[in-house]
């Protein structure tokens, strides 16, 4: 019993920090620049991908993980993408779900309110899940031919998800 009400403690304490977080007190050293070295976790709690190209399905669940979960409304959710937000927007993960639930802010508009270019995103999460794509290559998947087809598909998930306005 002790425990758990320790552990509810912990919980309401996290809930206040994450609740004094203001929208307009939130700001950013990134420079909304492209980042083409990170490589994203691929998987999360709802993604279908495995982490490992190494058969064709995983290649269309890496496009549903670009795509990600629209029953978690604006954001999509962002497990499998997580530290590459962090990187490209120079925030938290709590301090980016305050402006999408504060402002009503998509990923686009998170960019967009600290003057950075949806698009760069756009490319810096194309080009995290470009390892994923080189492992298909590297596993007979798909050939080298085939590089620049998947990674516009992904590109194009990616995009659908940045700019995703819900429903």
């Amino acid at each position: 019993m002790k425990q758990l009400h320790i552990f509810l403690i912990l919980v309401l304490a996290a809930m206040l920090v994450a609740c004094s977080i203001a929208a307009e007190d939130i700001t950013t050293s990134a420079t909304g620049n492209v980042i083409t070295d990170i490589k994203a976790q691929g998987t999360g709690r709802v993604a279908p991908f495995d982490g490992v190209v190494d058969t064709e399905s995983d290649l269309a669940d890496l496009l549903k993980s670009a795509w990600g979960d629209g029953s978690l409304d604006l954001h999509r959710g962002h497990d499998e993408i997580r530290t590459v937000l962090e990187a490209y927007l120079g925030i938290s993960h709590d301090e980016m779900h305050v402006l999408m639930e504060e402002k009503g802010l998509n990923l686009a508009g998170v960019c967009e309110h600290f003057g950075f270019d949806p698009e760069n995103l756009v490319e810096t999460l194309t080009a995290s899940f470009a390892p994923f794509i080189e492992e298909g290559i590297e596993n007979g998947v798909i050939s080298g031919d085939e590089v620049e087809i998947w990674t516009e598909r992904v590109r194009i998930e990616f995009s659908n998800r940045v700019y995703w306005q819900g429903e």
